[in-house]
């Protein structure tokens, strides 16, 4: 019946109701920054839910899932691919750093004031470069005013208390003039000491699945389990009669246990008889070897609480707005701290049966400065509609802690500048000329670091087009874009392991093109078709990564030697729009020429991590998307929208050979899982509530890591938010609004199969905050 009904689910999918697509029928001018409405663009108001990190205040919209990286690390998922595929924006530039590098350094951002996040789950390489080959993610962090203000003075004041969810406190604050002058400060802090869990922190797999009926021991489960497992032969004391008396009285020449047993009650050494006196423990018919397995936690497997999962966030942030009769020009600076816990354990350099309690857990610390400055000219020239000019100066440092001690920490200072020149509308042509440079700078210390210094400049011109007419829309873009990797002196080495006998520079030209239609089929439909050519030089972690990388469990090696991914994406979306009911059916494949991967050696190094070597291979990646929404007019009652999604994505090798096939199996290992999704979204008079459940298949699409993946248990998030609004006439406030936010209300053992820590870390259980708004 459960299938039945997820059958019905996936012909009635649409979009969660967090998110709104551009699926109407109308057509859109492109402006400078505006994505073509052939582009799947998803924009997600940020609404007051628990938005622990970026992953899951996105994690509603389809094809987009969280890395989950513990409970405060989660970076956008999309279409299985992330990191340093998919382009993570703030404002228009490029907040990407480690967190593109390090699945366990979460990505920075206010999640109480952040205004909304624009997702492109196409390829936008054109736009973005090689970086967004899987797609975009634009934050709006409200701290620069783009248009003048409604109130000459406004502040908003959040406090919320959680139960099993952070606590949070901020306030945001705008001035101006009404004329030519707006200023916005926004602060936040979220804390908590650690997240309950429904039951172990270690899955029941680590235990019912580590010894396979087929003999020997799952080691790869093992080292995800964190656990010590062994099959050991040990000698049965009572198989034997008669205790050996010659031994007895010479063990130095013994060579094991079972020298000091026999089935003869006198035996001869060096022409002398020795009488050999009974076992006391014979037992009869008992076999001389009995098997042994061995199963002990490395590291703690907790109940009901997930260790090590405290964190502490701070942002502080301001900007300044000046507008003119033609334009604006913006500044902001801002900063965040952030210290957390990462579940899973390191292993450091420790042999079977030593001491476990001395294992130390890894923690992140994570500081960003970041200036930055905007500026937008209507009508610079006669043939241009307005010039855009966006630079900033980022600096994050982000550090890996055992326990107190530093084991690595990584700063990365990054510049940059884009000049965009958005074209005159000449009949139905538009377009946009762009123009863009950055520089980043990472400098690396601590006895585990894993990355040399290394300075990267990339350069690109772009350009894209558009036609639009009453019925149809076409456009296209092409991209240039060279990228060059200097290694700059440090004292950074790599291992015996490394296939890089002396690092050098490496730099790369790209070239990448999109095309695409959209086309009104009557007056209820429509479709939309896309190709891009996209390509994304290797980045230094793939290129010259080398030691242990405690936080993600691995011994990472890159290789200098790998050559630019080139990506080929075709995508069709069917639209239909009828009397409040949207729906969409987007199918896509991308096909990858030497897609980037961390290839398993098949052994381990002297510290139990796994070794695994970047490696390259022809891949495609392919699924689809069905979304579906109907709005409810209930007159006195309010208003209502039921909405549902479905999504499935699949990243096989075309041609593994046979090491690939081997080792690593044709499927990408930590593959999202097919889900299915369904919400309620009502408001009346200052009410407001979501309802929303999205359900998490067992993956069937299996990695190796030369022992096959080990599949986990299907689960259902629940997730609710109730809120009401109050008009307040005073002169202080207003307005005030309360609210509820409940999640994972069933409490379930919730382990995503993309998860690098799924077997030692499920999502946090049962969790409520609740909390006022006051806006004075």
């Amino acid at each position: 019946m459960r299938r039945q009904v997820l059958a019905v689910a996936i012909l009635l999918s649409i979009h969660s109701a967090y998110a709104a697509e551009d699926i109407t029928l109308a057509t859109v001018r492109v402006n400078a920054d505006g994505p073509s409405r052939i582009d799947s663009i998803v924009v997600v108001q940020n609404r007051q839910a628990q938005n622990r990190t970026l992953g899951t205040l996105l994690e509603h919209v389809s094809g987009v899932q969280s890395s989950a990286f513990g409970p405060n690390a989660g970076a956008p998922v999309i279409r299985s691919l992330s990191g340093n595929r998919v382009q993570i924006l703030e404002d228009g530039q490029s907040i990407l750093g480690l967190n593109a590098l390090s699945g366990d350094i979460n990505i920075p951002f206010d999640p109480l004031f952040v205004r909304s996040v624009r997702v492109n789950k196409s390829s936008d390489t054109v736009r973005y470069g090689g970086n967004a080959l899987g797609g975009s993610v634009n934050i709006d962090s409200g701290l620069i005013s783009r248009t003048m203000e409604d109130q000459d003075q406004a502040m908003e004041l959040v406090l919320r208390k959680g139960f099993n969810a952070a606590d949070a406190q901020g306030f945001r604050m705008n001035f101006n003039n009404r004329r030519n002058l707006s200023t916005n400060l926004q602060m936040s802090v979220q804390r908590i000491s650690h997240y309950d869990i429904p039951g172990n922190s270690k899955a029941a797999v680590c235990d019912s699945q580590l010894f396979p009926a087929t003999g020997g021991v799952n080691s790869a489960l093992a080292d995800a389990c964190q656990k010590e497992a062994r099959v050991q032969q040990i000698y049965n004391k009572a198989s034997q009669p008669y205790i050996d008396q010659f031994m007895t009285e010479n063990p130095d020449w013994a060579d094991g246990d079972f020298s000091f047993y026999t089935n003869a009650p006198r035996s001869v050494w060096m022409g002398k008889t020795y009488v050999n006196p009974v076992n006391p423990a014979y037992q009869k018919g008992t076999p001389s070897y009995v098997t042994s397995r061995i199963n002990r936690d490395v590291t703690p497997n907790y109940h009901g609480t997930l260790g090590n999962s405290y964190a502490k966030n701070t942002h502080l942030g301001v900007g300044s707005t000046y507008f003119f009769d033609r334009g604006h020009v913006g500044v902001s600076l801002d900063a965040t701290d952030s210290t957390y816990g990462v579940p899973g354990f390191s292993m450091e350099n420790q042999s079977f049966g030593a001491d476990a309690t001395r294992d130390r857990p890894v923690g992140v610390k994570l500081t960003q400065d970041k200036v930055a400055i905007e500026g937008r000219l209507l009508d610079p020239l006669p043939f241009l509609d307005s010039a855009e000019l966006r630079a900033s100066r980022l600096s994050n440092t982000s550090g890996e802690y055992l326990g107190t001690s530093k084991a690595n920490a990584y700063r990365f200072d990054t510049t940059q500048a884009e000049l965009l020149l958005a074209q005159r509308p000449r009949g139905p042509l538009s377009g946009v000329l762009g123009l863009s440079h950055r520089t980043r700078d990472v400098d690396g210390e601590g006895k585990d670091r894993y990355l040399p210094d290394v300075i990267t400049d990339s350069s690109a011109v772009f350009v894209k087009q558009t036609l639009a007419f009453d019925r149809a829309t076409f456009d296209a873009g092409y991209r240039h874009e060279r990228v060059a990797h200097d290694i700059r002196e440090s004292r950074f080495t790599p291992s015996r392991n490394s296939p890089n006998m002396r690092l050098a520079g490496r730099s790369y030209a790209l070239n990448s093109y999109n095309v695409g239609s959209y086309v009104r089929l009557g007056p209820l439909f429509g479709a939309k078709v896309r190709y891009a050519s996209s390509q994304r030089a290797p980045d230094i972690n793939e290129l010259y990564a080398s030691n242990r990388h405690y936080s993600i469990m691995t011994q990472e090696e890159g290789n200098q030697n790998l050559l630019p991914e080139l990506a080929r994406t075709t995508e069709l979306t069917l639209l239909f729009n009828s009397g409040g009911l949207q729906a969409t059916a987007t199918a896509y494949r991308m096909k990858v020429d030497d897609f980037l991967y961390q290839g398993y050696a098949g052994l381990q190094t002297a510290n139990r991590l796994p070794l695994k070597y970047w490696k390259q291979t022809d891949t495609t990646v392919k699924g689809f998307e069905v979304d579906l929404a109907q709005s409810l007019a209930l007159g006195r009652a309010g208003t209502l929208t039921l909405a549902a999604f479905a999504d499935l994505v699949k990243n096989r090798a075309d041609h593994p050979d046979r090491l690939r096939a081997h080792n690593d199996g044709a499927y990408l290992p930590n593959m999202p899982t097919n889900r299915y999704g369904a919400n309620l979204a009502w408001e009346r008079e200052g009410w407001t509530a979501r309802l929303s459940s999205t359900y998490y298949d067992t993956q069937r699409y299996l990695g190796k890591n030369v022992s096959q993946e080990v599949p986990l248990d299907a689960f259902n998030l629940v997730d609710l938010q109730l809120s009401r609004a109050f008009a307040v006439r005073n002169a202080f406030a207003s307005s005030v609004e309360v609210f509820l936010n409940g999640s994972n209300l069933l409490n379930e053992d919730a382990r995503p199969h993309n998860s690098p820590l799924k077997y030692i870390a499920p999502l946090p259980g049962r969790g409520f905050q609740v909390g006022v708004t006051v806006r004075m």
